[in-house]
C-alpha cells in the first residue's frame, strides 16, 4: 500500500484497527516508563486547540500539536514496506 499523500494517512489513521508505527519511541501514561513505538487505532481525538492523538486499544499516543504534525511522526516507509507483503 502507498501512502503517498496526505489524504491517504489521514485516512488510514482514522481507520479503526489500523496499526500505525512511529518513528521515535514514546511513553504512553500508565505503562510504567516502558516506550512503545506501535498503536492500534480507535480513533483519533482533537482538542479545540487543533492538537490531536490516536485514541489507541491499549494505551493512547502522545498529544501533537496538528494532524500534519502527528503525520510527519510516523514512519511511513516502514509502513508501506510491511504492508506491501
Amino acid at each position: 500500500m502507498k501512502y503517498d499523500t496526505t489524504e491517504k494517512r489521514a485516512k488510514f489513521l482514522r481507520k479503526k484497527g489500523s496499526i500505525i508505527t512511529f518513528k521515535k519511541p514514546f511513553y504512553p501514561n500508565g505503562t510504567l516508563n516502558e516506550s512503545r513505538r506501535q498503536i492500534i487505532v480507535i480513533q483519533l481525538q482533537k482538542d479545540r486547540s487543533g492538537a490531536v492523538k490516536i485514541i489507541g486499544n491499549f494505551y493512547d499516543s502522545n498529544w501533537y500539536d496538528s494532524l500534519d504534525d502527528l503525520i510527519n511522526s510516523i514512519d511511513w516507509k516502514w509502513m508501506e514496506s510491511a504492508h506491501s507483503e
